[in-house]
């Protein structure tokens, strides 16, 4: 077999990227992109980045356990790039982050390979072994969800790091008078796959599993225990300062159920990873009840067969990695580093879902690598192996061609999840939410039903229910949807801000005082924040100004902060007060024009006061 050029094995690899993903680009932003890049005021300037990593992510959104100042760097210079007119760059930036991994991980394959001693499997062989392993990676469609969507960016930019990482680590071992050199770049690169995504501690410990497999001496583990430490260290001390709203804790799995939940999860995976065609965001292996005895009957008998099959398949991996020792060292390593970055996405922990896609971004790599291995030693004809492989990973590509359309815009992303089998609470909720703001008021209510009809224990649905209800005119309605939803402590802020509109456009009463106290439950919320102050102005000039100050003082680093600063300002005919104030928003969001011709206007009105007499003629 001839040699493989390293010019020629990553150009196809990132058009194979392109040629998968490249529809993408016609696609806007959808779901949690608007909390991630559209309320997030700490992208909107190069000035806020350090500020960016002080905090954690869905800053004015949902609260959340998610430390990813990486990915927020990320958002940053797209805003700066393409700002929110563009969001083709949004998604060429995923694409590009996306086809760099890939490229990293042939890398890292090829140098783990070439690692081997030369009668494993001859290295020209093993170099092409690594570029199938990176083509199918790089356009699977089950990786549709961490590419397609903005807001996924972690995975990519875990798998970048996280890969690069090990592939310098590798670098590190080889003999050479400057080993210090990728070590230092390996360390690196995995502080930073942590500060994408909390997962991409996965780098850390395969090294460690290869470090084992390698059986370096004991000295070299000591320095890379330095290294490890000093890199967790860092990470906790950014992590561990940083301000954060602690999100309501997910209900605790019973632990005899999670055996159950961990073979049904390895059933949808395997059944994706062979076969992805019904993908869509939302995944349950539970047995939760469904809309009708019949629909439940038949969901419990399809998860019980699941468990069966997933239960055959855990059995299967193991009996894999034993066969695979006496084939291939590669084998079992991959394997291992399978289990490692699968386990805790497994269901033994328990998570916010029973199963999710974009999970398996990373895990899916090593997986195919241990397959390809085993492929190579096998029996079979390589003629017809090959054919079928080529056949499938071009039909993995023509899926994930496709599979970009689901994305377009926000209705279309939720409605073919529903019909492609993720209908949720959350999706039917979504849906709800879009119909509502486009003045379909009565399709808005029957979607929201159908959500509490699933879930009917959810506070955050009955508030959105309130205020479906509310835009609609039903007031009566809407306070009971909101007494529902006042039963969570989390959302009391919520439902008083709520009940503030309700008094206000069902009576015309003064709602001051509601809001007031919706500020005094939830003080950290800035949109509650923010309506409470714009109440103020022209009514409480005094009381405005104290609380802007505090506000500014606190986080002075939101750019409508400095905005109402600017209305205040002009409300008392303080123009200096005001320009300075403007100046100051658009240093923190440098696209917002608006605010931009607002100092010009200023500036031409108080111009001709302060020219000295006789200047104007």
């Amino acid at each position: 077999m001839k040699k493989l050029p390293r010019t020629v094995a990553i150009i196809v690899i990132i058009a194979a990227t392109f040629l998968g993903y490249w529809p993408a680009l016609r696609n806007g932003f959808v779901w949690d992109d608007t909390a991630l890049c559209f309320r997030d005021p700490l992208i909107r300037s190069w000035i806020l980045i350090p500020e960016g990593f002080r905090h954690f992510l869905f800053l004015d959104a949902t609260a959340s356990d998610f430390y990813r100042p990486l990915q927020r760097l990320t958002f940053t210079a797209d805003y700066q790039l393409y700002s929110f007119a563009q969001p083709w760059g949004w998604h060429l930036t995923s694409i590009l982050m996306h086809a760099a991994a890939a490229v990293a991980l042939w890398f890292f394959v090829r140098k783990l390979s070439a690692s081997l001693p030369a009668k494993a499997l001859a290295h020209d062989v093993s170099d092409w072994l690594a570029l199938g392993v990176a083509v199918v990676w790089a356009v699977h469609p089950l990786h549709t969800s961490a590419v397609t969507y903005i807001a996924g960016r972690a995975d990519p930019l875990a798998a970048l790091c996280g890969f690069s990482g090990l592939a310098l680590g590798l670098a590190s071992l080889e003999k050479g008078r400057r080993r210090w050199l990728p070590a230092l770049g390996a360390a690196w690169c995995f502080f930073g796959a942590l500060l994408a995504k909390e997962a991409g501690v996965f780098a850390l410990l395969i090294w460690f599993l290869i470090l084992a497999w390698r059986r370096e001496p004991g000295r070299v583990f000591v320095k890379w225990v330095a290294l490890a430490v000093l890199v967790l260290g860092s990470y906790a001390a950014l992590r561990c300062t940083a301000a954060k709203t602690s999100p309501p804790p997910p209900p605790a799995t019973p632990l005899a159920v999670r055996p159950i939940l961990v073979a049904r999860a390895a059933a949808e995976y395997a059944s994706l990873l062979v076969a992805p065609l019904r993908l869509h965001m939302e995944r349950d292996v539970s047995t939760r009840p469904q809309d009708s005895v019949d629909a439940t009957l038949r969901n419990a008998r399809l998860r019980e067969f699941q468990t069966l099959a997933g239960a055959l398949l855990l059995l299967g991996l193991l009996a894999w990695g034993q066969r695979g020792r006496r084939l291939d060292p590669l084998i079992p390593l991959a394997l291992g580093s399978f289990l490692v970055a699968y386990l805790p996405i497994s269901n033994v922990l328990s998570l916010n879902a029973t199963a999710a896609e974009h999970w398996l971004y990373v895990p899916s790599a090593f997986l195919f690598l241990a397959a390809a291995r085993t492929l190579a030693h096998s029996r079979l004809p390589r003629g017809p192996v090959l054919a079928v492989l080529a056949v499938w990973t071009l039909l993995l590509g023509a899926r994930t061609f496709l599979r970009q359309a689901d994305w377009r815009d926000q209705r279309t992303f939720i409605e073919h999840t529903i019909a492609d089998g993720g209908d949720s609470p959350r999706m039917r909720m979504n849906l709800g939410n879009v119909e509502s703001a486009a003045g379909h008021h009565e399709l808005a209510v029957r979607h929201y039903r159908e959500a509490l009809r699933g879930s009917p224990e959810q506070p955050i649905i009955w508030l959105g229910y309130a205020n479906v209800l509310l835009r609609a005119g039903n007031f009566t309605g809407a306070r009971e949807a909101l007494g529902q939803a006042e039963k969570s402590r989390h959302l009391a802020g919520e439902c008083r801000r709520t009940l503030a509109a309700i008094t206000h456009l069902e009576s015309g009463a003064d709602s001051g005082n509601i809001l007031r106290d919706a500020l005094a439950l939830d003080p950290d919320n800035w949109s509650i924040r923010k309506q409470y102050i714009e109440y103020l102005i022209g009514r409480d000039e005094e009381g405005a100004m104290r609380a802007l100050r505090d506000q500014l003082r606190g986080d002075g680093f939101r750019n409508e902060s400095w905005k109402l600063m600017g209305r205040l300002a002009e409300s008392i005919n303080r123009p200096d007060l005001a320009i300075g104030s403007y100046r100051e928003a658009l240093a923190r969001d440098v696209h917002d024009e608006e605010t931009r011709a607002r100092i010009r206007q200023l500036a031409a009105t108080a111009e001709p006061k302060n020219q000295p007499p006789g200047a104007r003629r």
